[in-house]
């Protein structure tokens, strides 16, 4: 009797470790992570925020006058130099601001905007009037939510840039605080954008470049600081210009996907002003951006060694993929 029952339960064992077995083997696998939202979306936010220095850096060359970029010289107006539509500068110099007023502007970049920005730099240390000068500090808003770019709203919760001098290697330095949201047309999404960075014009004296992986010959530039105070003969020569960027960044995607990252000061991302054609779209052309979005593996995105496009890699993993803008 006992082995009738035994022999039943021995089949029974074996017929459930074969299912178990089976079971395991035709588990499928896990879904690759391959989401670029985050990664796009931080590159959005991360040009709209360039965009605002970019812009501020060159309007504040009119110095609190009230006037159009008519009357700034060319190497300074390239930014804003209307293909369609209108700019205009108005600001008070007892007051230390200015505003950027935007109406239906399209500029070499071929990108849409409306709205205000505002400029203040009335806590700038005395003798600082421009970008250029130590201890300028310039706080930004956008009056009204209004600033517009390709339709999606930019809005500045807090943004402060800082002139720290010529510290790092001789170039000029400035610190850049900024927390931004942008709202995508007809309210369909969000970004959420922060970041804690260093700026510095790596051709404020004459500069030797060299792509990252040595492949390529070493390209000099001119110095394009011309000096402390003054006018337009001692502005930047923007158009000119080399940045390098390093820091701490942290969003929010547009999906929702929260996301925290850095740019190491040994790989900054380089902005180089003098690809062709000249002021047409800002995108960095070298670099190291590494991020995380919360319970997902590292995004590494590399802009490359130095050549003048639009695209970067994004790698997540063993997975990667070449994205073009």
């Amino acid at each position: 009797m006992k082995k009738r029952f035994l022999i039943p339960f021995l089949i029974a064992i074996v017929v459930m470790t074969i299912y178990s077995c089976t079971k395991s083997d035709t588990t499928p696998a896990a879904t690759a992570d391959t989401n670029t939202t985050s990664a796009t979306d931080n590159n959005t936010a991360d040009t709209r925020n360039a965009e605002l220095n970019n812009i501020g850096s060159q309007a504040i060359e009119s110095n609190g006058n009230t006037s159009t970029t008519s009357n700034m010289k060319n190497r300074q107006s390239v930014f804003l130099t209307s293909q369609s539509g209108s700019v205009t500068i108005t600001g008070d110099s007892g007051i230390r601001q200015f505003t950027v007023t935007f109406n239906a502007f399209v500029g070499p970049d071929g990108i849409l905007r409306n709205g205000t920005i505002l400029y203040d730099y009335h806590s700038s240390y005395a003798k600082a009037f421009w970008y250029r000068d130590s201890g300028l500090v310039l706080n930004i808003t956008t009056p009204g939510n209004t600033y517009t770019v390709n339709g999606d709203t930019v809005k500045i919760i807090s943004k402060t840039i800082r002139n720290i001098g010529r510290i790092t290697e001789g170039n000029l330095t400035w610190n850049d605080n900024a927390n931004i949201s942008i709202v995508k047309s007809l309210g369909r999404s969000t970004i959420l954008w922060q970041c804690t960075r260093t700026t510095v014009l790596l051709n404020t004296n004459a500069y030797t470049y060299t792509a990252d992986d040595g492949t390529s010959n070493s390209t000099d530039y001119p110095a394009v600081f011309h000096g402390y105070t003054g006018g337009v003969l001692n502005c930047i020569t923007w158009p000119q210009a080399i940045l390098s960027f390093s820091g701490t960044f942290s969003g929010t995607a547009s999906d929702g996907e929260t996301y925290s990252g850095s740019v190491s000061s040994g790989s900054p991302l380089i902005l180089n002003f003098n690809c062709t054609p000249p002021g047409t779209r800002f995108m960095y052309v070298s670099g190291i951006l590494s991020f995380t979005p919360t319970g997902k593996l590292t995004r590494t995105i590399n802009y490359g060694n130095g050549v003048c496009d639009l695209t970067f890699n994004i790698a997540i993993g063993p997975w990667n993929t070449n994205v073009t803008l």
